[in-house]
């Protein structure tokens, strides 16, 4: 699996968790998280985090929210299993 597919699909878990509020993202401008997605593999790879800390650390610090520790566990766990595919 290429870098750009797993940036896909990345975001396209984002997307369907939605993590920030719908009013926010709309003052924002968010349409999708594909700069997210890019930045939670930059975080593992240059911070050396694993799935969950990178997602963790990335949306907190782009939107400003806490991630709820379940939904990180369930959409983490879910980006866990798409960086596993070859």
């Amino acid at each position: 699996m290429t870098e750009d597919e797993k940036v896909a699909q990345i975001s396209k878990i984002l997307a369907r968790w939605s993590p920030v509020a719908n009013d926010q993202a709309a003052a924002i401008g968010l349409s999708d998280y594909e700069v997210e997605a890019e930045d939670i593999l930059w975080a593992m790879k240059l911070n050396r985090y694993s799935v969950k800390k990178a997602v963790s650390e990335v949306l907190q610090q782009a939107f400003l929210i806490e991630v709820d520790d379940s939904e990180l566990e369930r959409f983490g766990g879910e980006i866990e299993a798409v960086l596993a595919k070859r």
